[in-house]
This record gives C-alpha cells, structure tokens and sequence, in this order.
C-alpha cells in the first residue's frame, strides 16, 4: 500500500507543469516589483567561525525588483536593523544587487532561492566587527504567494553575514538566521 502511494506521488511529482494562460501566471519577463518585509535576525556560532557574540535585531528591508526571465528576478533591496542585544545599536545600508530564482511558476505559494550582496553602515560595537562601514552578503528561502491582483505576502528565511571581507582588521564577522515576512506588488 505505502509502495504504490509512493510510486503514484513520485509520477505525479514528474508529470510536466499545465499550461496556463499569461493572465494566469504570477509573473512574466518584464514585471517589476515593489514591496517592504520585516522580521528578527537572531546571531549564531558556526562551526567553521571563531565568532563570540549573540546578537540580535529587528529588520526591515523595502525593495524594488526587475523579471530579467519567467523565473530570474533582479532586486535591490535597503537594509535597516535594530539590535537589542548585545547593545541597543543600528546598522543601515543596501544591498545593491540581489536575485531571486523560481523553483516553479504556478500555484498558490511560489517557492524561491535568493542572494545578494552589498554595503553596511552599523554602530554595534561587538569583537566581530571592527570597522563602522562593512560588506553584507546573504543567501536563503522564500516563498511568494499568487494572487490574480492586489498584493502579495512574501516570507524568507536567509542566512545574514556582515564582514570587512578581509579589507581591516580580523575578519571573523557576524552570522544572523533571519526571519522575514511582508508584502510584495508586482507592476505589469
């Protein structure tokens, strides 16, 4: 029984996408994006980095974005954080260039992977960090809702790391995991 639900999900899995009508898709070549998402970052140690201190912020990013392809979109997006810990602080920047790749264009939810990369001004004063303008670079997951019109909700889960890029200094950085949700109008 388990064998040939597992055997039917898996055929189902492969079966090519229905066509659908352009009105119908999420997205197209050409369509811009406006939108504003927010959430907690929340510091960590990984194994490979001698990195001390925990952070933690709040975050906001608006952002403009650019279909280069059906699935391929270019974005820009500001970079706003509100630490409460390890002291109250602000780090503000961009990130200059940033994409996102769709693993599907259609359904209700469409899923993503996303990077990008940029400029940080911050006046947390941690080991980590020892200059006040740094570099950001981010990767992770999301998932954009469809909807006919109106807007859409967006949430993210990404990897958040802030460094001199070896240009001063140590260059241990901060890494953040980063929770997001917000919202998302695309422009035909």
């Amino acid at each position: 029984m388990t064998r040939a639900l597992i055997v039917t999900l898996v055929a189902i899995a492969c079966l090519p996408p229905a066509q659908i009508r352009s009105q119908d898709r999420p997205f197209e070549k050409g369509d811009r994006t406006r939108g504003l998402i927010g959430g907690v970052g929340l510091g960590y140690k990984p194994p490979w980095a001698p990195t001390e201190s925990d952070v933690g912020f709040a975050a906001f990013h608006p952002r403009l974005g650019w279909f280069v392809q059906d699935r391929l979109e270019l974005y820009g997006e500001g970079t706003l954080f509100l630490y409460w810990t390890p002291q109250p602080a602000v780090s503000a920047g961009a990130c200059a260039i940033a994409g996102r790749y769709y693993l599907r264009t259609s359904g209700s939810w469409i899923p993503y992977i996303h990077g990008g990369a940029g400029l940080l001004w911050t006046t947390l004063d941690v080991i980590e960090i020892d200059r006040t303008f740094n570099f950001q670079h981010f990767v992770g997951i999301g998932w954009r809702q469809h909807r006919p019109r109106g807007p859409r909700l967006v949430l993210e889960l990404r990897n958040h790391h802030i460094s001199n890029a070896g240009t001063d200094g140590d260059n241990l950085g901060v890494n953040a995991l980063v929770g997001l949700a917000g919202i998302e109008w695309i422009v035909r």
